[in-house]
């Protein structure tokens, strides 16, 4: 047998045929390798993208959940500020009673808000917000004790008679007026945040 001019032996032909087989097996095994290997990194890709998708979905979920509680719970603290505030242009037993009906709604409210919207406690998780958990604790046990303090006075001046209700108006107007200006200070807090919430909300998109 000749190959390429040159004459070649049966165990020379036998050689270039097991090397020619060992080529197109070598061939088909990398061939397999770059096809495994371009699927692994392929689905790595997908997988990565998924995640990013499902973490991107899930952040834009608690965001617009979290602005939509924080707007229910602004626009409640706006209302009641506005009825303390005008106590003052009355001074009736009668509209210390609405304000306590009101107070009453306003922490029902609030307390509906939470229960309803657990999503709300886990904005931490996925955007900076300067209202820390401890920073809320605290803020709902100074404005339940000068709530309690409103309550108090109120009790007390149902019970006085008209000569003494005069002072106690007074300390009542000053216990009003501290609880509205923690709640003021809950407000832009709250106001701060949404406003932060936003902002990351929209850099999503």
């Amino acid at each position: 047998m000749y190959f390429c001019g040159q004459k070649i032996t049966v165990a020379e032909n036998l050689v270039l045929i097991e090397l020619s087989a060992f080529s197109g097996l070598a061939g088909a095994l990398l061939t397999q390798m770059v096809v495994a290997a371009n699927t692994y990194f392929t689905d790595q890709r997908k997988q990565c993208f998924e995640l990013k998708n499902l973490y991107r979905n899930k952040k834009v979920e608690i965001g617009e959940n979290f602005c939509y509680v924080t707007g229910e719970k602004m626009a409640l603290i706006k209302k009641n500020i506005r009825y303390w505030k005008n106590w003052n242009d009355s001074r009736r037993e009668s509209s210390i009673m609405f304000l306590q009906k009101e107070m009453t709604r306003l922490n029902r409210n609030m307390e509906k808000l939470d229960g309803e919207n657990w999503k709300y406690n886990l904005i931490h998780l996925y955007f900076d917000v300067s209202l820390t958990d401890d920073e809320i604790i605290a803020s709902n046990e100074k404005t339940h004790r000068l709530y309690l303090r409103v309550l108090d006075l109120t009790d007390k001046i149902r019970q006085s008679a008209d000569g003494n209700k005069e002072e106690l108006y007074g300390h009542y107007a000053v216990a009003v007026f501290e609880m509205c200006s923690e709640y003021e200070a809950v407000y832009a807090h709250l106001k701060n945040d949404m406003d932060a919430v936003k902002k990351q909300l929209l850099r999503e998109f």
